[in-house]
């Protein structure tokens, strides 16, 4: 007696059906997974952020100063960390030089050098400014007030003006090297639109322009420096 075969298989149709049913679920997923990873990133650079500020403190309570230098140009120069190994060395207020959850900027700093790789901070005195401004007569004095910044999600620093590059073009100088930017007139309309452009939005997308900001010490006067403070200050 012959036995009929019994064992069955998925017709093409059924596989091709499968595989579309996986694609679309991949497609939904895909993108809230990267999304997730964003918000974990940025998460972590303002809880980063938040633990260098009570750092900052802690050193403006033995020194009467926050750090004599700004810090965070890149790894490669020793005058772009010197702010940052004030709070390391020789007492440990942080443990280690923080390095920015989102990598390298995509902007050169010079040529054949690429950085950002670290949080970035600004150190100076308030209606004094630090150097690289007019004002100031150098690096190294006491500062009473302090900025530190991840470049965000979208890998650019948007403190940082590269002419012809396609980066933004200010109309004034908002570099961290030149905070508390004594230069720039604190209550005209224009300057508070550019200063808030600065801070990193997720409402405008996961990957959107700004900076990750925080701010601490003394305020500066003029109603930029009033939103700064009230908006990345948390």
């Amino acid at each position: 007696m012959l036995r009929r075969n019994s064992n069955k298989a998925f017709t093409l149709i059924e596989l091709l059906i499968v595989v579309a049913i996986i694609a679309i679920l991949a497609a939904i997923a895909i993108p809230n997974f990267l999304e997730a990873q964003t918000r974990a990133k940025v998460s972590r650079a303002r809880n980063d952020l938040r633990t260098l500020a009570t750092a900052m403190e802690a050193y403006y309570v033995d020194w009467n100063s926050y750090t004599y230098h700004a810090g965070g140009a890149d790894l490669g120069t020793d005058y772009g960390i010197r702010g940052w190994r004030q709070l390391t060395t020789p007492v440990a207020y942080t443990t280690s030089i923080p390095h920015d959850p989102f990598g390298d900027a995509k902007q050169p700093m010079g040529a054949n050098r690429w950085g950002r790789i670290i949080y970035e901070m600004g150190a100076g005195a308030v209606g004094i400014g630090s150097a690289g401004t007019p004002d100031s007569p150098g690096k190294g004095m006491p500062s009473d007030t302090w900025e530190m910044s991840s470049h965000g999600p979208d890998k650019v620093d948007d403190t940082v003006t590269v002419a012809n590059s396609g980066y933004r073009n200010y109309t004034w100088n908002w570099n961290e090297a030149s905070y508390p930017w004594v230069n720039i007139p604190g209550n005209d309309p224009a300057a508070i639109n550019q200063g808030l452009g600065l801070l990193y939005d997720p409402t405008n997308g996961t990957v959107s322009s700004g900076n990750v900001l925080r701010f601490g010490g003394q305020k500066p006067p003029g109603q930029v420096f009033d939103l700064l403070f009230s908006l990345a200050s948390k």
